[in-house]
């Protein structure tokens, strides 16, 4: 279990003693929410951040959207689209959507949003998940063209994903389009940007011309949301216990724990659609090479009781699901024979001693802010068998530069999967270019394999072998499901989402 410190308990303590009546700001219709990282844009191009994709999904809208309530493709910004040959798409768009800056939408607008993430000149992250569109052909004021470089039997699911659309005239006034997302986010969705601050946070407000077809997928019941950026734990825990905050998400046990009493604070947990892993360098990219050898990494996972660890760590970890691979049921294509090797401390020592290592080792493991608790935890494990962790949490923005630069030979993160619910999407963002710290051909050959078989039980047959290689090779352990867990006041309640499921964005906020 997490220690809770003499500080958190003094400052719970001395909230507790603050708190006011009036907690929420029901009566401004402003709901104030902590965010627990920092980020200077809202964009999914330029930096698609689980902590801020529940605003940019609400924000940003794409050209159809795949519905994981009924498993269909829905119309946005689209009227229709078709295939005209494997490698090209004709789409037909509505004539009939506002954008936030008060723009008619038009085949401008998607020409604009796709060519700026296809210029090789643009540097924005996982840049592959946009490059197989060569060029868009413009044929009318509302219809377009989208010419691949090969047929992608995922094409419908990535469009509906990845591409969100953005406002032609803002993007192509910038000198840095990368500022697009700090300076505008304009787009068509229930709510649009105010303000922007990396050090601060943002302010969104309800869009009042959201365009009447879009309602069934998306609602704005609060009119203007306050998110802030406090680091701090201790310091969001007694901003809500005092009325200064609404809404806390991604809650420890030990947070939760001290707040469940409160006569003022509701604790709400959630399914997700994103899980907690730990990862090792196989390869030696990073100064730490222990991990080269697979007893080692063997004995890693064998340490880590992941049950343990569910029980007593994940917050709402009565909800959480062990994982057996790095996709969930639900996840498209996920298929696995295998599970990750299971916990066996005695047999860890002997193949630590096997591979040379009979008294351990000391090295760091980076782990990413959010997940910080469960590195703990998993550095507890491996202490027991010798090997000596010392954590070092890191923001978003610090881990990416240590990822790309090879210097992460131990890693503890969260991988959200729900805007692109496809195994073979996971797959790209740990084997994948600067992500890939394994380099192993039997997966990136499953992969491209896999990213070409249009049929989804053919190719979760495919990538199956992928994951039973990662597995097999103890490159990755993916240790469970991360349920959320909300405090919030008594008078905010959390719908669920129209478009997705285990999923909560500012748009599913409502007042009671």
């Amino acid at each position: 279990m997490p220690r809770t410190s003499l500080a958190f308990l003094a400052v719970s303590a001395a909230a507790l003693a603050l708190a006011q009546p009036a907690f929420a700001q029901k009566s401004k219709d402003t709901l104030r929410i902590a965010a627990n990282d920092q980020f200077g844009v809202l964009s999914p191009y330029d930096l698609p951040l689980d902590e801020a994709a529940p605003i940019y999904n609400q924000i940003y809208t794409p050209l159809w959207a795949y519905n994981q309530h009924t498993k269909k493709y829905v119309p946005i910004m689209a009227k229709s689209w078709k295939h005209i040959d494997p490698k090209t798409m004709e789409i037909e768009l509505r004539n009939d959507i506002t954008l936030h800056s008060g723009k008619n939408f038009n085949a401008d607008d998607v020409k604009a949003t796709i060519e700026y993430t296809t210029d090789p000149k643009v540097k924005i992250r996982s840049k592959y998940r946009y490059t197989w569109i060569t060029n868009v052909e413009k044929l009318g004021p509302y219809k377009l063209r989208l010419h691949f470089k090969a047929p992608y039997a995922l094409d419908v699911l990535a469009i509906a994903s990845r591409f969100y659309m953005e406002d032609s005239k803002i993007l192509g006034s910038l000198d840095n389009r990368n500022e697009y997302g700090r300076v505008s986010a304009a787009s068509a969705g229930p709510y649009r940007l105010v303000s922007m601050d990396a050090s601060k946070g943002a302010v969104v407000e309800r869009f009042d011309k959201l365009s009447p077809h879009l309602k069934p997928y998306y609602r704005a019941p609060i009119k203007r949301i306050v998110v802030s950026t406090i680091t701090d734990r201790q310091t969001q825990v007694a901003e809500l216990l005092t009325g200064g905050l609404d809404v806390l998400h991604n809650l420890d046990t030990a947070t939760a724990q001290s707040m469940a009493s409160h006569p003022k604070v509701v604790l709400t947990n959630t399914p997700s659609q994103e899980f907690y892993y730990f990862q090792m360098d196989a390869i030696g990219r990073s100064p730490n090479k222990e991990f080269k050898d697979i007893r080692v990494r063997k004995a890693a996972i064998m340490a880590i009781d992941r049950d343990a660890i569910i029980k007593h760590i994940v917050a709402g970890g009565s909800a959480a699901q062990k994982m057996d691979a790095m996709c969930f049921d639900f996840t498209i294509a996920c298929e696995h024979s295998t599970k990750p090797y299971p916990y066996n401390p005695t047999e860890a020592k002997k193949l630590l001693t096997e591979a040379g290592y009979p008294n351990g080792f000391e090295m760091t493991l980076h782990v990413h802010l959010p997940a910080k608790d469960i590195g703990e935890a998993i550095a507890g494990d491996l202490r027991k068998i010798g090997i000596r962790m010392h954590i070092q949490p890191e923001t978003i923005h610090v881990y990416a530069k240590l990822r790309g630069e090879g210097k992460l030979g131990a890693f503890v993160g969260i991988r959200p999967t729900s805007n692109f619910p496809e195994t073979s999407d996971i797959l790209a963002s740990f084997f994948r270019g600067e992500r890939d710290y394994w380099q192993d051909a039997d997966i990136l050959s499953a992969m491209k394999k896999g990213e070409q078989i249009a049929d989804d039980a053919e190719r979760a047959k495919v990538l199956g072998a992928a994951i039973d290689r990662n597995n097999e090779m103890a490159y990755i352990l993916p240790v469970s499901s991360e349920p959320i867990v909300y405090a919030h006041s008594k008078d905010v309640t959390i719908k669920k989402n129209l478009l997705t499921a285990n999923i909560v964005e500012i748009g599913d906020y409502a007042w009671k």
